[in-house]
This record gives structure tokens, sequence and C-alpha cells, in this order.
């Protein structure tokens, strides 16, 4: 008896080697919730990132169907009756007019794009919400103008991206 007293009394004095499971056990959460608040803010920059480019790319796409129309109806040699019989009035939801050329140029949606009679001033990535309308109005002056607006939509997954667009532009004849 004395022999494993002696035994057991040796064996606690002897330093042992190892975590104990406590320290294990603070040292796996304190990982585990380091890990998820990465995770999280990592998928918060890929979401933000993700928005920030579909915006950009919204406003790239109004900006250019925009500078077009306003180039083309600055340019044009009159406000001619488009395919709806209207010549010059507010609220047209399409406008055509004479072209320097002497061709005829209409403004229209064609199958959810913004276009023309030759080419789609939008693409299929983004979608009308509203217009465009047109505005065809005098000035005080009597120099003529047209007001433009529309609004672009394109969904990310979290969120739904739209742009406002609209400008006025004076017309030569």
């Amino acid at each position: 008896m004395k022999y494993f007293a002696k035994l057991l009394l040796r064996h606690k004095k002897t330093p042992q080697k190892g975590f104990t499971l406590i320290e294990l056990l603070v040292v796996t959460s304190l990982l585990v919730f380091l890990l998820v608040s990465i995770s999280s803010l990592f998928m918060t920059f890929l979401l933000s990132g993700s928005r920030l480019n579909t915006r950009n790319l919204v406003k790239a796409e109004g900006r250019h169907a925009l500078n077009q129309m306003e180039f083309m109806l600055r340019n044009a040699l009159e406000i001619t009756t488009n395919s709806s019989n209207q010549v010059c009035q507010t609220g047209m939801n399409r406008i055509a007019l004479r072209s320097s050329d002497g061709r005829i140029t209409e403004f229209r949606v064609q199958n959810g794009k913004i276009a023309s009679n030759s080419a789609s001033l939008t693409s299929e990535t983004v979608q009308i919400s509203s217009g465009p309308t047109f505005d065809c109005e005098e000035g005080v002056t009597g120099q003529g103008y047209v007001r433009i607006s529309f609004e672009l939509t394109k969904s990310v997954p979290d969120a739904v991206v739209t742009e406002r667009f609209s400008s006025i532009v004076g017309l030569r004849n």
C-alpha cells in the first residue's frame, strides 16, 4: 500500500504536457468567432462591390443612350411625324427627326430596349422601368426644346439598382 501511495504522489508531482479540455474549447470558440466575422465582412465586401459594378453599368448604359439622343436631336433639321402620328407635343413615347443627311430617325422602345431605326441604344442587361418620354415645347425665346426622360433598372442578388436619366435639348430649327 505504501508503494502505491508513493507512486501516486510521484505521478502528481511530474508536470504534464499538453492542453486541458477547457483551453482547447476556448481557443476553438475564439477561432470560430474570428472566422465567422471575417467571412461576413468578406461577403459584405463582395455584395457591395457587385452593387457598385451594377450601378456603374446602369449609369454607363443610360448616359450612352441619352448622349446619342441629345446629339441627334441637337443636330436635327426638324422634328417630324413619328409612327404614332405625333409631331411635337408633350408626353410622347417616341420621337422622329430628320437628320442632316435627310434620313428620318425615330427613338422608341423596341424589344425592351431604347432603340433608333438603325441601332439599340441600351442592351439586354438593363431593363427600362419607365419611358422614354419626350416633351416637345417652345421656350420663351421661341426656340424649341425637347425634354427627354427615362429610367433604367438592373437586379442584383440582394438589391435592385435604378437610375433616372433626363435632359433638355435645345433644337436648332
